[in-house]
C-alpha cells in the first residue's frame, strides 16, 4: 500500500469519525426548535453578547435562550396576525432604541460590532419587539382602556399595587391509572358546561376536592399566585367558560371561571375632603323633600342656594385636622354625593360629600399620566398572559 494511499485512507477514516461531532457543534445547526422554526448556537452566542453589552444580569446563557424561544413565539403571532414591522419600522426601532444611550445607530453598531455582535442580531432583536408591541395593541388594545372610576381610584391612591384576581369554582376527579379513560370523557363533558350553577351541581356530585361540598367554588384568587401551568388556561376564559380538563397526580382538574376583577385600590387616608352644609328652616318640608329626590351631585345645591337666598350654603375643601369633629365623622360614612340630613333647634342641614383625596389640591396628579400609567400595565398584564399561552401551546424542543 503506498503512502498516499495510506494517507487518504487515514484522512477519511478521521473525517467519518469527527465529522459528526463538528457537524453538531456546527454554529448554524438548530439549538433550539419551536414549533417548525429554529434557533441556531450561532444566534444563542450572539444574544449572549448582546445581553452583556445591555448590562444584563443573571444567567446570560438561559436568558439569551429564554428570549430567543420566546422571540419565535411572538413573530409567528405577529406572522399569522398579517403584522410583522416593515424594514422602514425596524429603522425607527433602532433610533429609538439608541437615543436612549444618546448614540446614533451607526455609531450603535459599530461598537458593538468591535465586540462580535452583527448588525442583524441587533434588527432581530429590535423586530421581535416592534412585532410584539403590534400584536399586543391589536389583540388587547381596546380592553385595555382606563374607565374614569378606576382613574379617579388610583389617583386617590399613593400606592402603586395592580394585578388580577379570579374568582373560580373546581371540579377535581379521580383518575387511578385504571380509570383514566373513563375520567378524561367524564371531564370534556363537564367542560362543555356554562352554566355556574349546573358546574356546581357536577361539582357536588363528582368533585374528590374539600370544596365539593361548597359546589366546587373557591375564595378570590391573584392571578399570579395561580399555578403555573394554570395561569395560561385561566387567562383565555371569560366568565362562565371552563378549562380545557388538566391532567394532575392521579386525578384531573377542571376550572369554571366565575369572576375576574382587577386589584388596585386601597382606601388611603384622606388628605383632603370636599364637602358641602346647606342649612334650612326645619319646617320648610318642600325643600326637604326636593333635596331628597332632586339633589344627587353636589353642584345640584346651587339651583337651590339661587333659587333661596335666606337659606345658607357652605362649601370647602379642607384637611379633615381643620374640620368640625362632628362633621368628619359624618363625613366618614358617606360617599361620593351621599346625603345626611339632620336637625338642630329650628334647622334642617343637609351634610354631602363632594369628594376624598389622599392629595392636598396643590399636589393635584397628572390624571392623564395615571391613565397612561394603568393602560400600560394593564397591556403588560394582557401581554404577559397571551406569552404564556402562546409557549403552553407550542411544541418546542432543545437540542
Amino acid at each position: 500500500m503506498t503512502n498516499s494511499l495510506v494517507f487518504s485512507i487515514l484522512i477519511l477514516t478521521l473525517t467519518s469519525i469527527v465529522s459528526p461531532a463538528v457537524q453538531a457543534q456546527s454554529p448554524f445547526s438548530p439549538a433550539i426548535i419551536v414549533n417548525d422554526k429554529s434557533i441556531t448556537y450561532y444566534e444563542i452566542r450572539q444574544r449572549e453578547k448582546l445581553l452583556k453589552i445591555l448590562n444584563a444580569t443573571g444567567n446570560i446563557s438561559e436568558m439569551a435562550r429564554e428570549q430567543l424561544i420566546e422571540d419565535r413565539l411572538k413573530l409567528s403571532a405577529a406572522e399569522e396576525l398579517g403584522l410583522l414591522p416593515s424594514q422602514d419600522e425596524i429603522r425607527s426601532g433602532m433610533k429609538e432604541f439608541n437615543s436612549r444611550g444618546s448614540l446614533d445607530t451607526d455609531a450603535f453598531i459599530f461598537e458593538i460590532g468591535k465586540i462580535g455582535v452583527s448588525e442583524q442580531t441587533f434588527k432581530d432583536f429590535i423586530r421581535a419587539n416592534i412585532a410584539w408591541r403590534t400584536v399586543v395593541q391589536a389583540r388587547f388594545g381596546s380592553r385595555s382602556q382606563v374607565p374614569d372610576t378606576q382613574l379617579e381610584r388610583s389617583a386617590n391612591s399613593r400606592g402603586s399595587g395592580y394585578g388580577l384576581r379570579v374568582l373560580l369554582t373546581e371540579i377535581i376527579l379521580a383518575a387511578p391509572r385504571s380509570r383514566k379513560a373513563q375520567a378524561q370523557e367524564l371531564a370534556m363533558e363537564l367542560s362543555k358546561i356554562t352554566s355556574a350553577e349546573l358546574f356546581s351541581q357536577a361539582a357536588r356530585k363528582y368533585s374528590i376536592a374539600p370544596t365539593r361540598n361548597l359546589g366546587g367554588r373557591v375564595k378570590w384568587q391573584d392571578l399570579n399566585k395561580l399555578p403555573r401551568v394554570l395561569k395560561p388556561l385561566i387567562f383565555g376564559l371569560a366568565p362562565g367558560e371552563v378549562t380545557e380538563p388538566l391532567s394532575i397526580p392521579n386525578g384531573i382538574a377542571i376550572f369554571q371561571l366565575r369572576g375576574i376583577e382587577e386589584t388596585l385600590f386601597q382606601r388611603p387616608t384622606d388628605a383632603s375632603v370636599e364637602y358641602l352644609i346647606y342649612s334650612f328652616p326645619a319646617r320648610d318640608k318642600i325643600t326637604l323633600s326636593n333635596l331628597e329626590t332632586q339633589a344627587d351631585h353636589c353642584d345640584d345645591i346651587y339651583a337651590f342656594a339661587k333659587k333661596n337666598p335666606a337659606h345658607t350654603f357652605f362649601r370647602e375643601i379642607n384637611k379633615p385636622a381643620n374640620i368640625e369633629k362632628k362633621i368628619v365623622n359624618i363625613l366618614s360614612a358617606l360617599d361620593a354625593h351621599e346625603k345626611y340630613f339632620n336637625i338642630q333647634g329650628n334647622l334642617r342641614s343637609l351634610t354631602m360629600l363632594c369628594s376624598r383625596s389622599s392629595f392636598l389640591p396643590e399636589e393635584v396628579p397628572d390624571l392623564q399620566q395615571i391613565r397612561l400609567g394603568l393602560r400600560n400595565k394593564r397591556l403588560e398584564n394582557y401581554a404577559q398572559g397571551y406569552l404564556e399561552n402562546l409557549r403552553q401551546d407550542a411544541r418546542i424542543t432543545k437540542k
